[in-house]
Formats: structure tokens, C-alpha cells, sequence
């Protein structure tokens, strides 16, 4: 039952940092960050890549973006028992050196979440303000040229209205003569924020529950990790070694949000959290993204369309009146997921099946504060080229041949379709 409620509690839900040296390529696995492990729970990660060139004659005049949260809480109704769990392996004396940092950690965390669900953590606020800082750095000319009206907009989630804050505070404290609106409410909700739909999950759920009951947690390196001694610990803690250790890993998963070290994270087989990176993508893939089974119906639902609607209108009165310089939104990453693979997004977007969905990196396109930037660029004879970044990484839209410049043209065409159909 435990090991259900883990995944279930997993379902629901790398450490972020400014400015690196450029890398070539993407690290393909969870192995030299294991906060990955936790998928949507991966505190967000820069990149810096290349890019392409921008061609000759073209300049950067708008930003239209869509924005997840940044780290935040998690639902830690249960929390307290973990503690008092742990708590009691303390007390009988029967925690390794390992464990009593854990049981600090656990302790740490359980006092930081302080019963509030879902908040936005100060690491979450310190990510928007570092993409916040990279993007007007990036294009300064863009936010200092017309009217430098920004323009933001926000799910009615405090989480959501914190991230906002942080990130045009930012562009406000770079550059005090922009001049930003804010707007939350109802009708933002209905372009915002979206989920699948309750008889896709009740179809997905099954697949996702028989592929966990094709790996056992590794209970022993846990066990000798935690105690010094394990039957010891057994007897002190008062649950089975898997239910205590299902119940851990949910404070490791939000740990890095809380800017808290691999303490908890350490106390686990890495294979284990391999495995439970690889059942978390394949459920968000499979909910969220354009799966081959699930895909069209994801698609279908009006708020995703509603999205690609507001993209498209806010754009074209920026290219034709220049009365805003950026449109900022603030929402979820269910709706980040679903956007992200109705423009086609490459490696959101491909139409994989419910047995390929399991290797998809999820932790690379929904972390904490994951993003879409697409960057429109005009030459003087007023031709529009757009440029998509998926998480500030330069990316290829699967409907659209060539790449990553494309006619604003092409792409609305494209867009207007139920689906993009891939190259």
C-alpha cells in the first residue's frame, strides 16, 4: 500500500545556478545530478550551449514566454509521522552517522514546509530572477526599444504570483524604466493552467502501476545506510523497511528545492532512483505530452488550444502596433508539458508509445521554473522569423522543416492545425 502512495505522491509532483561555461552537449542520465531523479521536482538547470546564428538582416524585437513556478513545497500532509519515524531510530540510538544527518535533513525540511502546501521556496524565486537576468542581458535591445511595455500575466497560484514577482522584480531592478503590467484572474486561468483529462489518468494509471512492480527497491543498501544496526532499526522505527523508505524518498525528492545537500539522497541505491526518474517520465509523458496513445485527447483540451490563441494574437498586435516588447506568463508544468508538445517542442513532442515512454527525460524539459522562449526577430524589409528555446536551450519544432529560424508565417500555419506533423 505504502509503495502506492509513493507513487502516487511522486506522480503529483541539479541545483539551479547562473551563468556557466558553455557545454557542447546535454548530459544524457541523472547520474552527476541526482535531484534529476525527482523529474518535475529537479530544481531548475542552465545549460549554456550553443547557438545557431541569427541570419543577416534580423534583429530581435519580442519575446513571448511561458513560464512554470520555480521550486516550491510539496504535499507533505504525512510528513509529520516520517519524522517521528525516524525519530524513534534516533532515540533508541540505532542511527548510523549517515542517518543522524538524515533525520537532520528530514527535521530541516519538515520545519521549512511548515504545513504549507505548494509555496514557492526561495530557491524557486532566486531561479526566475537568474532566467529573468539572462534574458534581458541576452537582449537588452529588444526590452529598451518602443514603448518597453512588458507585460505579465499569471495563474491565480500563489506560487505562480510569487514567480512573477521575482522575475519582472528583476527586469524592474536591471532596468527601471521598463514599464511592467501585471494582471492574475479567472480568465488568465482558462489559457494558463490545464490538466489531462480524468478518464486519460484512470486509463494511464494502470500502465503506470504495472511498470513499478517491475523493480524492487533495494531496502537493503537502505537499511545500511540508515542504522547501524538493521533489525535494530526494524524494531525501533515500527514500519516495514520499504514503507520508510518510500516515505524518505519523498523528502529527497523536494529536497534540492529547499537548497538542502545529497544527505537524503545518498541514502539510497542509485539504481533505485534511476528507476524512479524513469516511472515519473513515463507518467508525465504519457498524461501530459503527445503520447501515441493518449496524445490526441491531451491535445484536445481547450486550454492548450486557448494558449497557442493567445501566443498567436499577442504576437501578431506586437508585430504590427510594437505596443509590447515581451508577453510574460506564469502557470504549471502539466500545461508547460502539453504546450510545449502542441508547438512541437523536439523531445516534448514526439509521439512516443506507453513501453518508449519510460526513457524520455523528463527531468530535461519540466523541471522547477521550466520555460518556452520563442524569440521573434524582423529584418528591414519586415519579413518575422521565430526562434523556440525550451528551458533557455536553443530547439527544432517537429512540424516545421529546417530550423531553429522560422517564418512567423509558416509557424502560425503550422500551429492552426490539431497537431504538428513531424519532419
Amino acid at each position: 500500500m505504502k509503495r502506492c502512495l509513493l507513487i502516487l505522491s511522486l506522480l503529483g509532483l541539479a541545483l539551479s545556478c547562473g551563468p556557466r561555461e558553455q557545454v557542447t552537449v546535454l548530459p544524457d542520465g541523472i547520474g552527476d545530478n541526482l535531484y534529476r531523479f525527482g523529474v518535475n521536482t529537479n530544481p531548475y538547470e542552465y545549460f549554456n550551449l550553443p547557438e545557431t546564428p541569427v541570419p543577416a538582416g534580423y534583429k530581435p524585437f519580442y519575446i513571448s514566454h511561458y513560464g512554470r513556478h520555480g521550486s516550491r513545497s510539496d504535499w507533505g500532509d504525512a510528513y509529520g509521522p516520517v519524522v517521528e519515524n525516524v525519530g524513534k531510530a534516533h532515540e533508541a540510538g540505532v542511527l548510523s552517522e549517515e542517518g543522524e544527518r538524515a533525520y537532520g535533513q528530514l527535521q530541516t525540511i519538515y520545519a521549512l514546509h511548515d504545513g504549507m502546501n505548494g509555496r514557492l521556496t526561495p530557491r524557486g524565486a532566486r531561479e526566475h530572477r537568474q532566467i529573468a537576468r539572462r534574458m534581458y542581458g541576452k537582449y537588452k535591445k529588444v526590452f529598451r526599444s518602443g514603448n518597453r511595455h512588458v507585460r505579465a500575466v499569471s495563474s491565480t497560484s500563489p506560487r505562480c504570483l510569487v514567480s512573477m514577482a521575482a522575475f519582472t522584480g528583476e527586469l524592474l531592478s536591471l532596468d527601471p524604466k521598463l514599464d511592467v503590467s501585471w494582471d492574475t484572474g479567472e480568465k488568465m486561468m482558462q489559457y494558463l493552467s490545464s490538466a489531462d483529462p480524468e478518464d486519460l489518468t484512470k486509463e494511464v494509471y494502470p500502465l503506470i502501476l504495472r511498470y513499478s512492480e517491475t523493480h524492487k527497491p533495494d531496502t537493503a543498501y537502505f537499511a545500511r545506510h540508515l542504522f547501524t544496526d538493521e533489525a535494530a532499526g526494524r524494531e525501533a522505527v515500527g514500519v516495514s523497511i520499504e514503507e520508510l523508505l518510500n516515505d524518505v524518498m519523498s523528502f529527497a525528492a523536494i529536497s534540492g528545492a529547499f537548497d538542502q545537500d545529497q544527505t537524503l539522497l545518498d541514502l539510497f541505491n542509485v539504481e533505485d532512483l534511476k528507476f524512479y526518474s524513469r516511472l515519473l517520465s513515463m507518467n508525465f509523458f504519457l498524461r501530459q505530452c503527445n503520447s501515441a496513445e493518449y496524445g490526441d485527447r491531451r491535445m484536445a483540451v481547450p486550454e492548450v488550444g486557448a494558449l497557442v490563441d493567445d501566443l498567436i494574437e499577442k504576437a501578431d498586435a506586437a508585430i504590427e502596433t510594437g505596443d509590447c516588447v515581451a508577453d510574460l506568463r506564469f502557470g504549471h508544468d502539466y500545461h508547460l508539458l502539453a504546450f510545449s508538445a502542441r508547438l512541437g517542442v523536439k523531445g516534448v513532442g514526439e509521439r512516443l508509445t506507453n513501453e518508449e515512454a519510460p526513457e524520455w527525460p523528463g527531468w530535461l524539459y519540466t523541471p522547477f521554473a521550466g520555460n518556452i522562449q520563442l524569440v521573434f526577430y524582423r529584418n528591414k524589409s519586415g519579413d518575422v522569423l521565430v526562434k523556440c528555446f525550451i528551458n533557455e536551450r536553443e530547439t527544432t519544432l517537429l512540424g516545421l522543416p529546417g530550423g531553429p529560424y522560422y517564418s512567423w508565417e509558416e509557424m502560425k500555419k503550422c500551429l492552426n492545425d490539431a497537431l504538428p506533423v513531424q519532419q
